[in-house]
């Protein structure tokens, strides 16, 4: 059998060496002990993996993966790692830890408390095309002049109305993004932008909000989505280990590379 290395799920604090069960990811079939390398009191929680397999982000892997973590997080503060990273050693976490621990230290404390919640907002129309031009005058104006004449639009006229369209639509995410954020940044620590991955997406926001600070988040974002328009969708997600807001990286020498 391959030498086995070690998984990384996150950091933790804590003053005690620490086993979470055999919950980590499968090592030949069998779910592997997860417990913490620990240096003062700043602990990595890790579970034994093979050092020449392959490790692919498939379900089998992604859930065990998110699970440990989620677990933990029930109970504590854990500054979560990104799927896949592995040491060849033990010693070598070790050192991670010894060589990051001012930084360490301070990414605990600046996520202590905190959870990650997400809010997706899309435009619920058939045809954002439309839906953007009915919404300026200026641009249905260009469109029925194009469209209106017996001579049919020259394709620079075409790609003159793409370029306005694409502006107007930027414009009106930047709005609403703006907006939103106005909305939520008194009920939240920090909030991340993420690219909106659908033309009919108007923001996709991550948000780093205190746990005892939750009830007042989702309340104010079923005020805020009662305020938009009705062709507007909210869809929120969480609370999840602030993934979107780790500043931190070990460089691990990895056995996947």
């Amino acid at each position: 059998m391959a030498t086995a290395g070690r998984y990384l799920y996150g950091l933790i604090r804590t003053t005690e060496d620490r086993d979470f069960g055999a919950v980590g990811l499968p090592l030949l079939g069998t779910p592997t002990q997860v417990r913490t390398v620990r240096v003062g009191d700043i602990g990595a929680v890790v579970s034994e993996f093979p050092l020449k397999e392959r490790l692919l982000p498939l379900r089998k892997n992604l859930e065990p993966h998110n699970r440990v973590i989620r677990d933990i997080m029930a109970d504590m503060t854990i500054v979560p790692m990104a799927f896949g990273q592995v040491a060849r050693t033990e010693a070598e976490v070790a050192r991670a830890l010894r060589g990051n621990q001012k930084a360490i230290d301070a990414e605990l404390k600046r996520l202590d408390g905190k959870v990650e919640m997400t809010l997706r907002v899309l435009w619920d129309v058939p045809n954002i095309f439309e839906y953007v031009i009915g919404e300026d005058p200026e641009l249905a104006l260009v469109r029925d002049e194009m469209f209106g004449r017996s001579s049919p639009p020259t394709q620079g006229e075409k790609i003159n109305l793409g370029k306005m369209f694409e502006e107007r639509l930027a414009q009106s995410r930047r709005r609403d993004t703006d907006r939103l954020i106005g909305i939520f940044r008194q009920f939240v620590a920090e909030v991340k932008e993420n690219d909106p991955k659908d033309e009919k997406m108007v923001a996709h926001l991550s948000f780093l909000v205190q746990r005892d600070r939750l009830k007042a988040f989702e309340e104010k974002l079923f005020q805020a989505a009662a305020n938009f328009p009705d062709a507007y969708v909210f869809d929120y997600n969480g609370p999840w280990a602030p993934f979107s807001f780790v500043e931190i990286d070990l460089q691990l020498e990895s056995a996947q590379a």
